[in-house]
């Protein structure tokens, strides 16, 4: 039965980032109700703000199904609306923690945050069990998934009701063993102007890594009208901007004009809009030369923009909202 009256509480788990959260729930003699998601109260209670766009529910009509595990690249917020189930969550990200497994049982007054990577599956306890879960984007064929077998000796679930007495699908049942598992790897870091000097040097930084991508104008072309459908910027965590235009006497003529526009204000627009639009922190490595070059000393990131030469009299106002120059960065090109 539903317990009545818990303090809305989040407390961790053995699986990083993967958060069980206790509902208050509130019942009479008609039923109850209860807030199954309610961003303000929850992010206060400590809960990331996930920013979930679409709500399943999955309708289990008798006791003892069993579904997953599922990976997939992103966050879910899994409860019931009815019904009872056991939850089993397996770490299947790349690092230290790979293989991790937490278990617990999920009722109405009950809720769980799974990261981004976690394997997901559940048995059910009751019969007409709705399981619901908010997910912060929508399914694609293009993204990276991962799985595990329900039965792995590794992990080694405990599940209430034994495997073989339960329905499973056909595709759940082919799903790998833990050795043979690709673990999902972290989101992406994605270096434009990757050719550029900045860009060459982050290659040397970053060395071979795996998540970090480098593109130059002829892969990926910033100014393009199609650059929000270019990638599936959901798998993007970082974007580093060292693109730019940089050739400062062309800048002087009319078509020069245009195109430094082009890159250095309209693409960092477009670029500031796909990072609001999927989680995405974008780093701008701003290249217009906005000094006169007559301070002696060092230009901090507090320091006030001198627009007195001509480039700077006509650099893109892609900065408008602030009055400052943040963390500019003047870059020569090479030679």
């Amino acid at each position: 039965m539903t317990e009545f009256g818990k303090t809305l509480t989040v407390s961790e788990t053995t699986i990083p980032g993967l958060l069980v959260v206790d509902l208050p729930v509130h019942g009479d003699s008609r039923g109850w109700f209860k807030e199954n998601w309610q961003r303000e109260k929850m992010v206060a209670a400590g809960l990331p703000d996930f920013g979930p766009v679409q709500n399943n529910i999955s309708f289990n009509d008798a006791v003892g199904t069993t579904r997953g595990i599922h990976a997939e690249p992103w966050d879910k917020w899994v409860s019931v609306a009815t019904g009872k189930i056991f939850g089993a969550w397996v770490d299947l990200r790349a690092g230290d923690t790979f293989g991790t497994v937490f278990t617990t049982e999920i009722d109405p007054s009950r809720a769980i945050l799974v990261p981004r990577g976690v394997g997901n599956s559940y048995q059910t306890l009751e019969a007409d069990t709705a399981y619901t879960y908010l997910v912060n984007d929508h399914w694609s064929p293009d993204a990276e998934y991962s799985f595990l077998n329900l039965a792995d000796e590794t992990a080694a679930i405990a599940w209430p009701i034994p495997l073989s007495d339960v329905e499973i699908s056909a595709k759940d049942l082919a799903h790998p063993r833990l050795a043979d598992v690709t673990p999902i790897g972290p989101r992406k870091i994605l270096v434009l102007g990757g050719s550029g000097q900045l860009g060459l040097a982050l290659q040397a930084a970053f060395a071979d890594a795996d998540h970090v991508e480098y593109t130059t104008r002829e892969t990926l072309d910033i100014r393009a009208d199609d650059l929000p459908s270019a990638r599936r910027w959901r798998d993007y965590g970082v974007i580093i901007n060292a693109a730019a235009f940089t050739a400062v006497d062309l800048a002087e003529t009319p078509e020069g004009r245009e195109d430094a526009w082009a890159a250095n204000a309209t693409a960092v627009a477009a670029l500031a809009r796909i990072a609001t639009d999927n989680g995405i922190t974008l780093v701008h490595v701003s290249s217009d030369y906005v000094f006169d070059g007559t301070k002696a000393s060092p230009t901090r990131s507090r320091t006030r923009c001198d627009r007195s030469a001509s480039t700077g009299r006509r650099r893109p106002r892609a900065t408008r909202s602030s009055r400052r120059c943040r963390a500019t960065t003047s870059s020569e090109r090479p030679g």
